[in-house]
């Protein structure tokens, strides 16, 4: 009897297949990556459509506010007011208060000084008040430097 002796014959693959297999995995894993960075920009796109949309809605209502204010600052009712604050105007049914104080408010004849009613009294209330002392008084006031007593300083 003779022996039939098989020998185990393996098909070689070819140079190429490997290659071709990388070249494939390759092109999938950059297919892959190119996918998330588009899922990734598109989501980016979206909070930026709502952050302008929010931007828009926010204009819109300053831009009405500024329409309604432009309106008023054209009507006759403000052009009225203005000029009859300007001019120190009243109707005949209004009464006008006038704060009487310490502060240098001007008055209606157009000096500076307060109540001065026109009779010669300007002088006297401006003697009447006070000088006020500067800040650098006060530091030195603050701190026991300087006294307005006439006296020597310690």
């Amino acid at each position: 009897m003779s022996a039939v002796i098989k020998t185990n014959r393996t098909r070689k693959l070819p140079v190429s297949a490997p290659a071709l297999w990388i070249v494939l995995g390759l092109a999938a894993s950059l297919f892959l990556v190119r996918y998330w960075q588009q899922v990734l920009q598109e989501h980016s796109l979206d909070e930026q459509i709502v952050l302008q949309s929010r931007s828009n809605q926010q204009m819109l209502e300053e831009n009405q506010r500024l329409q309604a204010s432009l309106q008023y600052f054209q009507s006759d009712k403000y052009v009225e007011q203005r000029a009859r604050e300007a001019l120190n105007l009243r109707r005949p049914n209004e009464e006008v208060l006038i704060p009487v104080g310490g502060t240098g408010t001007q008055s209606a004849d157009g000096n500076g000084s307060v109540g001065a009613q026109g009779n010669g009294n300007a002088g006297a209330s401006e003697k009447s008040q006070p000088q006020a002392e500067g800040n650098w008084q006060k530091w030195f006031g603050l701190f026991g430097l300087f006294e307005d007593s006439g006296g020597s300083s310690p």
